[in-house]
């Protein structure tokens, strides 16, 4: 049915015309999305689900404006650690956009928090000195906790970088105040008073790089922008236990699908922190294999408030399934649970506490808070499930309906601002993109953890000297210098110690060793020529030539000089150098090879060297029997013979009675009496370097060696 146009406004008139384009604009206008502004978009990415909350602070009262959850459709993440983060990010989309149409708002940065897997805690104190004169103002305590906390990370980074094995980076996600010392007293409220020092004593949750990466590449993929980060057990605990509550010694466990993170307070303070990896999943899996379903069906089924439930197994077959049974089925997962968590606690208490809150999607497991009670020994009124009603300076409308396994993102709006921002600062270094908890000054140092690169790698000594012995002669080669680190920040070289901020790209070159000393024996000798061979000298077989020994062992290759090596090089090649080497003169004049010798000539096998005047005076050495008169006046002329050098000895041999020249075995014959014996004994038989033959005529000059 057509509507009817109001009184007085006929079809076609300007009045409704105008109308018209009014609705239009008004139309336009809802359609048109506002930016986020104050707004805070709360991120809860659990293992079961991603639940995203908006809210908005006043005056200390969080006001939660929407919240829409998205369920994961297949198993994407683990103990509270993303394994497909497309998938992920698909979800996270999915929560942000519905809240963006319902909202008429553009959505561009998100607050998140991580759950404690492989949780680290760290418990430091740090003094600062104060101005005498001046009230501690809480610009002054922001200061100093802020820069506790850069100290406590600085400390904990170098800690895990000094261990054997890879160390993996770590992030600060969070931290607590246990206590303020002013000039030896615990103070509560040090703003106002004066003194002289101030300890802040903190406690600093730190996660692996890989945890929070993966958190933050999924909230990327989802185009949105990282605006803090905090640990899951701490913006549970800013929901529920607030400040004015940690008095009293109150533990928290946040018990989702993956992991189970416990805080605790005391003394006005959270002074510990714990995780375990077992939670709400454990209870579905029991459900699956007792049952044959898949994960999403036992999730049904677990959740399920019904009496009965109807479900259909992996085999296609239909079956109906008490609630009794499902609580027989998953109760022994259930005291398990309960012991981890009581566990859990009095490891981060030590004693039961006084009073225990149970938060997250599965703390609302039936008969929970019992066994956990049971497992710490106290009185099951002191264990608590979860509800609206336990969240603190909270407003919300009852359309929303909040509860247990909310508290998590509630918590997270809620840490949003307060304290000290855990905004991660993205900077690049060398080429990788990394995320550096940004307290206001962030240096080169506090990156390298997370670059992973150890403080050691920017600093290196030069090569290692090399210290022989060359021919008697200690010999010390010095290592090359080292190069030293560069450190380039925005195509700047800076020091360590610069401070950097967001968007700065850095690179980081370590330190390069320098070079250790390196010889060899080609570097003081040329081992391809070097050789030894036979020589005579002066009447003695000699060795000579060049020869190289390492460690008393003899060389005749190439080889590398090492620490404390004794290297002998030993040069023969010369007469003179080996007249040197056996001490004689070099100003006395000797022979080589029967002809007065050149002291530089380089000498080769077989060679003799005698005194220019023979050590042994022989004039004639005449064959046995001869008939020839040995008294022979001394003066009377000597007999025709030929001069020759036998081993080193210059004589005179007879010519043969025909007057021919001798024949090599008649030198034999005249030097012993069994010149075959004499013969078959020596080694070395030469005449001028040439192997002799008997009948082989000898001539004046010629050099015979019989060895």
């Amino acid at each position: 049915m057509e509507k009817k146009r109001p009184v007085g406004r006929p079809k076609g008139s300007k009045s409704a015309k105008k109308t018209e384009k009014t609705k239009t604009a008004v139309k336009n206008s809802r359609s048109r999305k506002v930016p986020q502004g104050d707004v805070i978009f709360a991120l809860d990415i659990g293992t079961y689900s991603v639940v995203g909350v908006l809210a908005r602070k006043t005056n200390g009262i969080c006001e939660i404006l929407d919240m829409q959850t998205a369920v994961h459709e297949k198993r994407c993440m683990a103990d509270g650690q993303i394994e497909d983060i497309p998938a992920v990010a698909e979800d996270i989309v999915k929560v942000r956009t519905e809240l963006e149409k319902r909202n008429s708002i553009q959505l561009s940065k998100a607050c998140i928090a991580a759950a404690g897997r492989a949780l680290k805690t760290v418990r430091a104190s740090w003094e600062y000195k104060l101005e005498k004169d001046k009230l501690i103002t809480d610009e002054v305590l922001k200061a100093t906790e802020i820069d506790a906390v850069r100290r406590t990370c600085a400390q904990y980074t170098s800690s895990t970088q000094s261990s054997e094995n890879e160390p993996a980076a770590f992030y600060c996600v969070g931290h607590s105040v246990v206590s303020l010392t002013l000039d030896g007293f615990k103070v509560t409220k040090p703003e106002g008073h004066r003194g002289e020092k101030l300890t802040t004593e903190i406690i600093a949750a730190f996660l692996p790089s890989y945890v929070v990466e993966s958190l933050c590449a999924a909230v990327d993929e989802a185009k949105l922008e990282v605006a803090s980060i905090t640990l899951e057990p701490i913006a549970s605990m800013n929901a529920v236990i607030p400040q004015e509550l940690r008095l009293i010694n109150l533990a928290l466990c946040d018990i989702g699908a993956g992991t189970s993170d416990v805080a605790v307070s005391r003394d006005g303070s959270v002074v510990a922190y714990g995780m375990a990896t077992t939670a709400g999943d454990e209870v579905t899996e029991a459900i699956m294999k007792e049952l044959l379903v898949d994960f999403k069906t036992a999730e049904m089924i677990k959740t399920s408030e019904s009496d009965e439930v109807t479900y259909t197994d992996v085999l296609l077959s239909e079956h109906t399934i008490t609630r009794g049974k499902v609580l027989e089925i998953i109760n022994p997962v259930s005291t398990e649970l309960a012991k981890v968590i009581a566990d859990e606690i009095l490891k981060a208490n030590i004693t039961p506490p006084q009073a225990v809150f149970l938060v997250g999607g599965s703390s609302k497991l039936a008969g929970l808070a019992g066994l956990v009670s049971k497992e710490l020994g106290i009185d099951e009124s002191r264990v608590i499930i979860g509800r609206k009603e336990l969240f603190r300076n909270i407003k919300a409308s009852d359309e929303l309906k909040l509860g247990a396994e909310h508290t998590t993102p509630v918590g997270i709006a809620v840490s949003s601002g307060e304290g000290v921002s855990y905004d991660f600062t993205t900077i690049t270094v060398n080429g990788k993109r990394l995320r550096a908890l940004d307290t206001n000054r962030i240096t080169v140092f506090e990156l390298l953890g997370l670059a992973k690169i150890k403080p050691e790698q920017l600093m290196a000594s030069s090569g290692k000297p090399l210290t022989f012995t060359l021919s008697g002669e200690k010999i010390t080669l010095r290592g090359k210098a080292s190069s030293p680190a560069e450190i380039i920040v925005n195509g700047t070289s800076e020091s360590i110690n610069a401070v950097v901020t967001k968007g700065d790209e850095i690179t980081i070159i370590p330190a390069q060793k320098g070079e250790d000393a390196v010889a060899k024996i080609s570097d003081y000798v040329d081992i391809k020529t070097a050789k030894t061979f036979n020589i005579t000298a002066f009447g003695e077989k000699f060795r000579a030539g060049i020869s190289v020994s390492v460690n008393g062992k003899q060389v005749i290759a190439d080889r590398r000089i090492h620490e404390g090596d004794d290297v002998e090089i030993k040069d023969l090649s010369t007469v003179n150098k080996v007249t040197e080497f056996l001490g004689i003169d070099n100003a006395e004049k000797v022979m080589l090879n029967g002809r007065e010798a050149n002291g530089l000539e380089q000498l080769k096998s077989n060679d003799i060297i005698t005194y220019a005047k023979p050590f042994t005076e022989v004039s004639e050495v005449k064959p046995e029997n001869s008939d020839t008169d040995s008294n022979t006046d001394s003066n009377s002329e000597t007999a025709a013979g030929t001069t020759i050098t036998v081993n080193g000895i210059s004589t005179v041999f007879p010519l043969r009675e025909d007057g021919k020249q001798p024949i090599f075995l008649d030198i034999a014959t005249a030097f012993s009496d069994n010149p075959t014996e004499l013969l078959s004994r020596a080694s070395t038989i030469t005449v001028n370097g040439k192997i002799a033959r008997l009948d082989e005529e000898i001539y004046d000059g010629d050099v015979i060696i019989i060895e």
